[in-house]
């Protein structure tokens, strides 16, 4: 089965659920951690929740806020002995969403194009040199 889990450092995770229940739906096998947060358990004891629920069979692809930071820190060094369980640091929302709807299975090769992917997505947007005219038909162009 295929499993996600989105962890971050603060409430990101909880405002990434919120957007992703809002294009996708509720129920998709993703698990959101929020550490470091009064409401949430100690992140090592979600963390041992989650990793003894994993079989042999699933496909893990983990998100987490920052590489190298103590979530994606402490999430590496859980993984470290699962062949099928995958982490990317630094996600953002149309990578994690692309990754949770697609059929696809998680390899190395599916992981190396979600990240190409999140690369190119992340883009500065071209705003006009005047201020914009509702009836200006050039700022479309």
């Amino acid at each position: 089965m295929k499993r996600f889990i989105v962890a971050s450092h603060g409430e990101l995770a909880k405002g990434i659920q919120s957007t992703i229940e809002l294009f996708a739906g509720h129920d998709l096998p993703i698990t959101y951690i929020s550490a470091y947060t009064k409401a949430d358990a100690d992140l090592d004891t979600q963390l041992k929740k989650v990793f003894d629920s994993i079989t042999d069979t699933d496909q893990v692809l983990i998100f987490t806020d920052l590489m190298g930071g103590s979530v994606n820190q402490k999430l590496s060094l859980r993984a470290v002995n699962y062949s099928n369980v995958f982490i990317i640091a630094g996600f953002n929302l149309p990578v994690i969403l692309e990754a949770v709807l697609s059929p696809d299975p998680i390899d190395q090769k599916y992981i190396a194009a979600l990240v190409s992917k999140g690369r190119a997505g992340l883009q500065q947007v071209a705003l006009p040199d005047k201020p914009m005219d509702s009836n200006d038909d050039d700022f479309l162009n």
